[in-house]
């Protein structure tokens, strides 16, 4: 079998929360976020899906949210530390995902500026940094991230 990605369900948003890298907790968390909202997130997203490996094993889970345009979505993504082990098969099949993604003109969303392998993960995904952004409740550095699909 090869690497893949489905839709996600709330389990796979459980099994993801509770089993996070350390700098995606503290992502979440610097923005005042709880990873057992991660269901909510799951539930909410217009899409939402997994990135398996071979054998199944869940790397990361990634959705996009409508925002108040109705052809710009807020996207998010949350890995495993599986995914740092195979990193390329995650860019693939986030690459394929991303491409069928046809109903958005823009997403976007802010990463921490700290976290430097999802920066890495970013740009490979045609994701560019605009600027820093301070957010709250925090106010920790954060680098809002666009990415044009038209």
């Amino acid at each position: 079998m090869k690497p893949y990605y489905r839709k996600a369900t709330v389990e796979d948003a459980l099994y993801v929360a509770n089993n996070l890298q350390p700098e995606d907790l503290a992502e979440c968390i610097g923005l005042g976020h709880s990873p057992l909202a991660l269901p909510f997130c799951v539930v909410s997203s217009d899409v939402a899906v997994v990135f398996c490996d071979i054998d199944g094993t869940i790397g990361g889970i990634a959705g996009i949210t409508p925002d108040e345009s109705p052809d710009v979505g807020v996207i998010w993504m949350l890995c495993t530390p599986h995914l740092t082990r195979k990193p390329h098969t995650f860019v693939r099949q986030a690459r394929k995902w991303l491409k069928e993604q046809t109903n958005y003109r823009l997403l976007w969303n802010v990463a921490d500026a700290r976290n430097k392998f999802h920066h890495k993960l970013l740009k490979m995904l045609g994701f560019n940094a605009l600027r820093t952004v301070y957010p709250p409740p925090y106010y920790l550095p954060y680098l809002e991230i666009v990415k044009l699909c038209v």
